[in-house]
């Protein structure tokens, strides 16, 4: 419910604090510009590409912790793709339902129905690497396009502060101490003396 206030005898609505909130939805995130029109042979493929919610991000990053290197970069371009793209051959993919986002893989051999992020992701992964390579870039553009909009309004944010400083290497620490950990641990996996160290015959067959 809105609630009213009087102002020098003009009433002026303001919004309740659920209306803020819900105006919050999904801020910062835009679309790209334009429709992107791919003809590859006698198919056109149209698409649009939004920037990413932090927790896709960091869903991305989860999703491919398993990679190494040139094969990690690769697969964390396709992971990243197949959250951004938004609109897809006159599809709103992030209108959809959860329900209608679940459709027949391609890639799957069985036909297996999966969500359609986890689909574009196989199915960018088939594609050729110039094409995904272009779509990054496209993307990379779209999202600095929108971090200099935000430096023009806020130029001090441009700065890196001591205090910014301190927080990346603390954590930088983190990471490199969990990744140290994690080699030690694949190590330690790696050897199992039980397995390794022959068994001792007993004291009485070695004096045989």
């Amino acid at each position: 419910m809105k609630k009213e206030i009087l102002e020098e005898g003009i009433a002026e609505a303001v919004p309740s604090i659920d209306e803020i909130v819900a105006a919050l939805t999904g801020f910062g995130i835009t679309d790209f510009e334009e429709i992107l029109t791919v003809k590859v042979g006698p198919r056109e493929l149209r698409l649009r590409i939004a920037n990413l919610p932090t927790e896709e991000e960091m869903n991305s990053l989860f999703a491919v912790e398993e990679f190494k290197g040139y094969a990690w970069v690769q697969h964390i371009r396709c992971e990243i793709l197949s959250r951004a793209i938004s609109w897809i051959n006159g599809i709103d993919i992030r209108s959809l339902t959860s329900t209608q986002r679940m459709v027949v893989d391609p890639t799957d051999k069985e036909g297996v129905q999966k969500d359609i992020q986890v689909v574009l992701r196989n199915l960018l992964m088939g594609w050729g690497q110039e094409f995904v390579g272009v779509l990054w870039k496209v993307l990379m553009v779209h999202a600095q396009r929108i971090t200099d909009k935000l430096y023009e309004q806020f130029p001090d944010s441009a700065i890196m502060t001591e205090y910014e400083k301190r927080f990346m290497e603390h954590a930088q620490e983190e990471i490199e101490q969990a990744t140290a950990d994690n080699i030690r641990q694949q190590i330690s996996e790696m050897y199992d003396p039980e397995i390794d160290t022959p068994p001792t015959k007993p004291e009485s067959e070695v004096k045989k």
